[in-house]
């Protein structure tokens, strides 16, 4: 048996911890959608919510979820060096507001359709997010977006990262009103 299927028999053996393990893709791929822990299929696909095992764990799941959220706000500044290398991409990631799932989400999705947002929905789970300044394909780019996860993630930024961020957009920064 190779190393996937002994981890998900693992984990349909131990579905609570399942359940976090799921949790924490789900979060992770809320502020980062490539964020993915098997390359191109999330873990939450490689359950089947019609076999009994797998439910077992998608219900630990929900109740994982079953948590206060946040608004997050998260912003990546993609650079090159003086030689023309990519460096290390640099983060802030900020909590905005605290609530539950559906609040957050009808919060971002009223004040995104006042500015012409689309926000992307998942209604099964819960999140709700927003691109204000969506990834493109070329370096140097900024990127930046709204979206609500599990109130799991603390505040963190990059050193310089306001510098480098006002620096790249020259005063440009979309932002809604949501802070």
């Amino acid at each position: 048996m190779g190393s996937l299927p002994a981890h998900m028999e693992r984990m349909r053996t131990h579905p609570g911890i399942a359940g976090e393990v799921l949790r924490l893709e789900y979060t992770a791929m809320s502020l980062n959608p490539n964020a993915k822990l098997y390359g191109k299929k999330t873990l939450l696909e490689m359950f089947d919510p019609t076999e009994a095992r797998d439910r077992a764990c998608l219900e630990a799941f929900d109740r994982e979820l079953d948590m206060p959220w946040a608004l997050y706000r998260v912003r990546r500044l993609f650079l090159l060096s003086g030689d023309g290398g990519h460096r290390p991409v640099m983060r802030s990631t900020e909590r905005i507001d605290i609530g539950r799932p559906q609040q957050l989400a009808h919060r971002l999705v009223t004040v995104s359709q006042r500015h012409g947002i689309e926000v992307e929905r998942d209604h099964l789970y819960g999140r709700a997010r927003a691109w204000l300044r969506p990834r493109r394909a070329a370096w140097p780019m900024a990127e930046e977006l709204l979206t609500t996860a599990p109130a799991r993630v603390a505040d963190k930024q990059d050193k310089s990262f306001d510098t480098e961020w006002r620096a790249h957009l020259a005063g440009a920064t979309a932002q809604l009103p949501l802070a």
